[in-house]
């Protein structure tokens, strides 16, 4: 069993651990990072008119009828906007 390296002077795992210690830390940094920018790119859809619709709940503030059905939510938005956009005459 010569390839399992058990080392007497335990101040040799210090390095291995700071190195595990960093690239955990980087993860959580790098997980933040893309749901803000998520987030961000949802709101700018939002803004251009596209509804954000969460099948899985994602969304905090919308109720279990929000997520029933993706596509009958998205319908009824397009039809809310086409009856707001269309003409009086």
């Amino acid at each position: 069993m010569d390839f399992l390296y058990f080392p007497e002077d335990k101040s040799e795992y210090i390095p291995g651990i700071i190195s595990v210690v960093i690239i955990f830390i980087l993860s959580v940094l790098i997980v933040r990072l893309l749901v803000k920018a998520s987030r961000k790119q949802v709101k700018q859809l939002e803004e251009q008119g596209y509804p954000a619709v969460y099948k899985d709940g994602f969304d905090a503030e919308s109720t279990d009828e929000d997520n029933a059905d993706p596509q009958e939510t998205v319908r009824k938005v397009n039809e809310a906007k086409a009856a707001r956009d269309k003409p009086k005459s």
